[in-house]
């Protein structure tokens, strides 16, 4: 008989009818008959579905058992569930079993129906954000149950939500969609148990098609931390429903005990050297704090991002609410566990970098291999910064909360951000950020520091204390060769162990002293370099400003009377204004030419910058105001170029402070004599220094500035740390003090550089 013959569908019609009547309602049978009966409309056709369509989109879509792993922790995620635990139990060959357990906000039946048993489901469309905590949809549409068949051949849903009484749950055995008869034909059976938990969701993958190394789990945890920001910065409002954040812990079961094999402190984190956060308020104003285990001294909870030239408000209008978070690292330095380093270090080439998360998932490139898009490997090349600070010492990511699109809006290609001015801001902070951090460490780092338990007395250069230890340890060796048979009692295995410590602690500073030399030799170059530059610059300035104030000068007679007249007294007045400061700059350095040791004469080095500087301080809206006590202020044979230098630093460090207090400037110069001692204070009425910082500022790279752009290398030592240090140096290459002093009344902070005076009798030009 033909099958689509009227006669049948009539039969088909009856059947259906005497099911429907019967009680309780064979709904398989009923789904069975509907379809067969729609296969015969003589007007219309429609789209079957093939049980095996199940394995084949399984095999397919989902060909990585890490990526089918992902999914169901993004589901998780899409359910507001703030913890999945992974347990996988004899899986170290196949056929073992593993749990994904959450405690997001389960499913109800129709949930499960509409959600989970649907193809193609379209809830993640229409309802794009999570209900609770308004997180974007991190799962692919539709692929979640394609993720569990690729897995194992079986699983067990257990579902339970607030408002139920009991737990729906659900078992699917894969081999059942077989190749040959409807998808449609196939049922799981749903039945109520009870509750194991107030809400969540746990699946049960019995049967796993492939084995589960120890290796490979923490390479699917690592696969999952880069699809799913790790935890939200910015609190989305006061309200209960602020996302708590997302963790992921991944077990191994061991007669009866689980073994955490991967969770975010235990992979990496806890060895960080530093831990920096940093965000963007309402009004724009940038903050960041910093944290460290090893060196809690350089512990900040809040710095602003003050002031700098190239940011004099330090206000950032695009990227308001933008939350950075970054670990800084340094392999290498001892801090480290030896076993742990090679890990440690290749994560960093791997992962290393700073990523970014909008509105909750990942975007693209940044953070892969060989993106730069902080400018940090190529700032580090050209050593803008005299401490490690290139993608492999950072790892990090920058969390955007735009869910409308209007600030950070992707390329076309998914590919990254349209680079506008929100993205150049974006740079500008996290760039300013992680430089002001690695400075803040670093300056930590130059501090000699004992272990617990050790005496002092112990302060041998570390290279004797190796040499020691390693001959106590070749003469113990060699009594036990010499000793007759039996037990060798020269050298108890208890000394063995601490000579071998003492190497290890020797060794460890050594490594230490050799990078702190590399980098004062960098900073030696980066000096040199700068000081040929320089010359090269006056050197060409000296030929061209005298002609330049010649023709100022015309100009200004030639226009006198006329419109532009006070506009060409301002030129001539500035020209000249620039012919002083060559000359300064000239001196400087032509008398940096010569390595001979002068005598100088304070009062006329503070006058002589003072007259350099003062018309730049009334532009900056700064009153400099100079006092000299008594004549005669004779320092110890000294180089002319370290007065300037001091001088310099000290009055920057002054107009930043001027600058982050939003205060009209005041810096007084006062230079005098006390005892057998020559100095010069410069005090100003800026933010002040911190008592706990009062020592530290004078630490190479400790610094209260954040630095430039992240493609800038006119920055390389602007805020960068090295000023007071060098001021330091020079003093203490005379026997003098840099130090705090008590300000005079109406400034709040007065630093002094005193060095021995000589007397005047005694001083002889060129001595």
């Amino acid at each position: 008989m033909n099958v689509s013959t009227p006669e049948r569908a009539d039969e088909i019609r009856e059947e259906l009818q005497r099911v429907l009547t019967e009680s309780p309602t064979d709904y398989s049978r009923v789904l069975s008959l509907s379809t067969e009966l729609a296969k015969l409309d003589p007007d219309n056709v429609r789209f079957f579905a093939d049980a095996g369509l199940i394995s084949r989109l399984g095999r397919e879509l989902v060909s990585r058992k890490e990526t089918a792993l992902a999914e169901l922790v993004k589901n998780a995620y899409d359910a507001d569930a703030t913890a999945v635990e992974i347990v996988f139990e004899d899986a170290e060959s196949s056929g073992g079993r593993v749990e994904i357990s959450d405690n997001g906000m389960g499913m109800t039946r129709d949930a499960l129906v509409e959600g989970f048993m649907r193809l193609s489901s379209t809830i993640k469309v229409s309802e794009p954000v999570s209900p609770r905590y308004r997180r974007q949809r991190a799962g692919r549409k539709g692929i979640g149950r394609f993720a569990v068949q690729r897995l194992g051949r079986q699983l067990v849903i257990t579902t339970q939500t607030l408002g139920s009484d009991t737990a729906l749950r659900v078992r699917i055995d894969w081999s059942q969609f077989e190749s040959g008869q409807d998808l449609s034909n196939v049922v799981s059976e749903v039945v109520e148990v009870p509750k194991d938990r107030d809400e969540g969701t746990v699946l049960q993958i019995e049967g796993l098609q492939d084995r589960w190394t120890d290796a490979e789990l923490r390479r699917a945890f690592r696969y999952v931390g880069d699809l799913l920001q790790p935890f939200p910065l910015t609190a989305r409002t006061r309200r209960s429903d602020t996302d708590p954040g997302f963790e992921v812990f991944l077990y191994r079961k061991e007669d009866d005990d689980l073994r955490l094999v991967a969770d975010d402190e235990s992979e990496i984190l806890s060895y960080a050297l530093a831990e920096i956060e940093a965000v963007v308020d309402d009004d724009g104003q940038g903050y960041w704090s910093i944290s460290s285990k090893l060196y809690p001294s350089i512990d900040e909870d809040v710095l602003p991002i003050g002031g700098d030239k190239d940011y004099p408000s330090a206000r950032f209008d695009f990227i308001r609410g933008v939350h950075l978070k970054a670990y800084y690292f340094i392999t290498g330095i001892g801090e480290i566990p030896r076993s742990l380093t090679k890990t440690i270090r290749d994560f960093l080439e791997e992962k290393g970098g700073m990523r970014v998360y909008r509105n909750g998932f990942r975007v693209a490139t940044y953070g892969e291999p060989g993106n730069d898009w902080l400018g940090l490997d190529s700032a580090q090349a050209r050593r803008v910064l005299l401490v490690p600070l290139s993608n492999r010492n950072v790892y990090g990511f920058a969390e955007l909360f735009d869910p409308v699109g209007t600030l950070f809006e992707e390329t076309a290609s998914r590919e990254g951000l349209i680079e506008d001015k929100a993205f150049e801001e974006l740079q500008e902070f996290a760039t300013r950020v992680l430089r002001a951090a690695a400075l803040r460490a670093n300056s930590a780092r130059k501090v000699k520091r004992i272990a617990a338990g050790r005496e002092k007395q112990i302060e041998q250069p570390p290279e004797d204390r190796v040499r020691a230890a390693t001959e106590r340890i070749r003469r113990a060796a060699k009594g036990s060769e010499g000793a007759s048979p039996g037990p060798a009692p020269s050298h108890a295995d208890s000394d063995f162990e601490a000579d071998l410590d003492e190497i290890t602690r020797g060794l460890d500073e050594m490594t230490r002293e050799r990078e702190e030399l590399l980098n004062e030799l960098g900073m030696l170059r980066v000096l040199a370099s700068l000081g040929i530059v320089i010359s090269e610059f006056t050197h060409e300035i000296r030929q061209l400003v005298p002609a330049a104030v010649t023709d100022a000068r015309r100009l200004q007679q030639k226009l006198a009377g006329g419109p532009l007249e006070r506009a060409s007294e301002r030129l001539h007045e500035n020209v000249r204004r620039f012919q002083t400061y060559a000359a300064y700059f000239d001196r400087t350095v032509r008398e940096n030419v010569s390595r001979d040791l002068d005598t100088q004469e304070v009062g006329d080095v503070v006058k002589r910058f003072a007259e350099v500087m003062g018309p730049a301080a009334r532009q900056a809206g700064t009153t400099l105001t100079e006092e000299i006590e008594g004549a005669g202020l004779f320092s110890t044979p000294m180089h002319p170029s370290e007065w300037a230098s001091v001088l310099f630093n000290f009055y920057s460090n002054a107009q930043k402070a001027i600058k982050r207090a939003r205060t009209v400037g005041s810096i007084l110069i006062r230079a005098g004599r006390t005892g057998d001692s020559v100095y010069v204070d410069v005090a100003d009425n800026g933010d002040g220094i911190p008592d706990e910082n009062a020592d530290r500022v004078f630490d190479a790279f400790f610094t209260t500035s954040t630095q430039g752009g992240p493609f800038e290398s006119s920055e390389e030592l602007q805020g960068s740390g090295l000023g007071l240090k060098i001021v330091r140096d020079i003093a203490d290459s005379y026997g003098g003090v840099v130090e705090f002093v008590p300000p005079p009344s109406g400034y709040v902070t007065c630093l002094r550089f005193r060095v021995p005076a000589e007397d005047e009798t005694e001083t002889t030009p060129g001595s």
